[in-house]
């Protein structure tokens, strides 16, 4: 299950892995949540979280990951209560966020703040009927999937073209090891696969923006495999075209 957030300029992922997260928990997770958002400020900032149940040995794991403009901030913690194994974990990411305020690079902050800017800029396309969105996924029929999202390509490139300028080192690898392109069908194709998850609730652009780190990195960390599957993708896509 996946709960999703906006706190200023914090976007906030939860994962939860065999387990859920019972209601009263969560509202329970709004204050530490609010300190995280308020000792980040208005720099642009992801977390994700993951909470997983052990059944063997009955704890719960509380893996965090807090992206920032110059580093990303790692911590988790273990306990068999899970009330006290996620405020031990945030209580330790917010240190570390605090370590890495007392230690500004404006420079890098500010372009961070810029590249936010562009990205509110980008005209978001409308989106395409939900309901046949769902059909074409429910039927795994992803040539129909990819052509309801036709117009969301140009969008699609402009935000992971943002969005990679806060990776340099990846964004040093376009044109030989990695091009948008294939970064934006990684995109299409894990919205295909992840389709069932989505919340009504989520804009399907915003939910679409939320897939683009982790599709950035799955390609990244397996170009070759990822790449290949894209090919599959186009090449299905393309011979179902109509002549």
């Amino acid at each position: 299950m996946r709960h999703t957030d906006q706190r200023r300029q914090l976007h906030v992922e939860i994962e939860t892995k065999e387990c859920c997260l019972p209601s009263d928990e969560l509202a329970r997770m709004q204050a530490p949540l609010d300190r995280v958002a308020a000792t980040v400020g208005d720099l642009p900032a992801e977390l994700d979280m993951t909470i997983v149940r052990h059944p063997r040995s009955q704890r719960f794991h509380v893996d965090a990951a807090l992206r920032l403009p110059r580093c990303t901030l790692f911590t988790g913690d273990w306990d068999s209560y899970l009330d006290t194994a996620l405020n031990r974990c945030v209580r330790k990411l917010i240190r570390k966020a605090e370590a890495y305020n007392e230690e500004p690079n404006h420079q890098a902050d500010e372009a961070a703040q810029r590249v936010e800017a562009m990205n509110r800029n980008i005209v978001v396309p409308e989106d395409p009927d939900g309901d046949a969105l769902g059909r074409a996924a429910s039927a795994a029929d992803f040539h129909s999937f990819r052509k309801l999202l036709t117009g969301h390509e140009d969008w699609l490139r402009l935000r992971i073209g943002r969005w990679l300028q806060r990776y340099p080192e990846i964004e040093a690898e376009l044109g030989r090891r990695i091009k948008i392109g294939d970064l934006m069908e990684e995109v299409f194709l894990n919205a295909f696969e992840r389709y069932c998850e989505r919340s009504a609730a989520v804009p399907l652009h915003q939910w679409l923006d939320s897939l683009i780190d982790s599709s950035l990195h799955d390609f990244c960390h397996d170009p070759v495999e990822e790449r290949a599957n894209i090919s599959f993708a186009r090449t299905l896509r393309d011979t179902l075209l109509p002549a």
